[in-house]
């Protein structure tokens, strides 16, 4: 049973461009896409990837501080950041009582005939916030984890070619 919620429209923001200005200045790919010369230059490919992953999760708190305002806490499911092992941080939805998480909680309650049209649009709005956040959260992270990879393999090449050298000189 859902409580009385009101019809009228529910105030929602929705991120705008401001909020994503740092993260565009950050997020340039032509830091990306150069030729890489040393483990240092990837390192700070990885900082920058967590710094921007910091900043998502802000907006991502954002997005959860809105959903928990009425008329939206007053309903069956919640917005929640989740964190996974692999150290990132994701937007889920999930019931009340924990009994279903996804987007399928989400499909549950706005396929609820009972709710005005109002909160399932704001739903909506809440489900767009949290597919983009959540692929922007994915690409930053797998950039990060790409860019720690790397410079660990880089840091071996060179270690390699130091060995190597340094045996030639000996020898030599």
């Amino acid at each position: 049973m859902i409580p009385m919620i009101p019809a009228q429209p529910m105030p929602f923001e929705a991120l705008t461009p401001d909020a994503y200005r740092q993260l565009e200045h950050a997020a340039s790919l032509k830091g990306l896409l150069k030729p890489f010369k040393g483990k240092g230059e990837l390192e700070h490919l990885a900082q920058v990837a967590r710094e921007i992953e910091a900043q998502l999760c802000h907006l991502m708190e954002v997005v959860v501080q809105q959903a928990r305002q009425p008329p939206y806490s007053l309903l069956d499911i919640r917005l929640v950041l989740q964190n996974t092992s692999a150290g990132s941080t994701f937007l889920r939805w999930r019931t009340r009582d924990f009994a279903r998480m996804g987007v399928a909680a989400w499909e549950r309650q706005v396929s609820n005939r009972a709710l005005p049209q109002a909160v399932r649009e704001g739903l909506h709005r809440f489900e767009g916030e949290r597919i983009a956040l959540n692929l922007q959260m994915s690409v930053v992270h797998s950039l990060y984890r790409q860019a720690t990879t790397c410079a660990i393999k880089m840091a071996s090449a060179e270690q390699l070619l130091r060995q190597f050298t340094t045996a030639v000189e000996v020898s030599g």
